[in-house]
């Protein structure tokens, strides 16, 4: 029997979390002196239990006996909605130490701290045994590795079942999550900051090197996409999502895709599976249907 469809946002009721709970959070040393002192803490573990958890559904089931790893995990707010809205085991892994010990922290004041597993490590060289969990999400991280294989094939090691990746498309012109030049990330890393520099987006030149669908599926032969649109079961799902917050980059609402947006979703959701390929972002689920070489 197929699983039933998600439903809309609009039908869900949003994350509450008291004043005192938010006020402790915003105390944590790590939270209030970086960054991201000012994330709206319950839209973001919202923002994750629509785009991730609740996505889950039509690929697999959560049980208890389920292990999801987040992995380049940052504070760990992926983790926390799996841990706060499904009955799953968890997995955080982040290079960063201090930063996994102040996502430690607030889990604990949410109170699902002991519903997690943490490590710190890198992906490329994971803390973690084969075969340790049967669902692995890396989301926006594959970018920062410089193109490593390790890192690709460390996912689909660790792995029993899913994958699920979201990181910028090399093939795509225009990349969001750098300068936003055309073809700036096509171009020698030399060149890039030139170009970068003479439009004053110096301060999104990060160096860094992304990767095309076909380099992922070499270094994942055990797997296919089973996706039908980015890491949704179709464009419809995705649409269900709106209006959604988003917590980082252009902080904010999103009521709805533009016009223009909308009708290159729609002719790319034509090709399935293979839709990420022309998509901004290879955004993805992968499922193990074989064994790894």
């Amino acid at each position: 029997m197929s699983n039933p469809p998600v439903a809309p946002a609009s039908e869900r009721p949003p994350l509450r979390l008291d004043a005192e709970t938010v006020a402790r959070i915003r105390e944590v040393e790590h939270l209030r002196s970086g960054g991201y002192a000012e994330l709206d803490i319950g839209q973001t573990l919202d923002f994750y239990r629509k785009r991730y958890v609740e996505q889950i559904a039509p690929f697999r089931t959560l049980t208890p006996e389920t292990t999801v790893a987040d992995i380049g995990a940052g504070y760990g707010w992926l983790a926390m909605a799996f841990a706060l809205f499904s009955p799953a085991r968890v997995i955080a892994v982040e290079m960063d130490g201090p930063r996994l010990e102040a996502g430690r922290e607030i889990a604990a004041i949410l109170g699902v701290a002991e519903r997690i597993e943490w490590h710190v490590g890198a992906l490329g060289a994971l803390p973690l045994p084969d075969a340790c969990c049967d669902i692995a999400y890396c989301v926006e991280v594959l970018e920062h590795v410089q193109r490593d294989p390790g890192a690709v094939r460390d996912l689909a090691r660790i792995s029993t079942d899913l994958v699920i990746l979201t990181t910028p498309n090399l093939w795509f012109p225009v990349i969001a999550h750098d300068t936003e030049l055309p073809l700036c990330h096509w171009l020698p890393m030399s060149w890039r900051r030139v170009y970068a520099r003479a439009f004053n987006r110096t301060d999104r030149e990060n160096d860094n090197l992304f990767w095309s669908p076909i380099g992922i599926r070499r270094l994942m032969p055990a797997y296919r996409t089973v996706s039908g649109f980015l890491h949704y079961r179709s464009l419809d799902d995705f649409l269900g999502t709106f209006p959604f917050h988003l917590p980082y980059i252009h902080r904010g609402r999103v009521e709805k895709v533009g016009r223009l947006q909308g009708l290159y979703y729609g002719l790319a959701a034509k090709l399935g599976p293979a839709s990420s390929y022309v998509m901004p972002n290879l955004a993805c689920v992968l499922k193990r249907t074989g064994a790894s070489r």
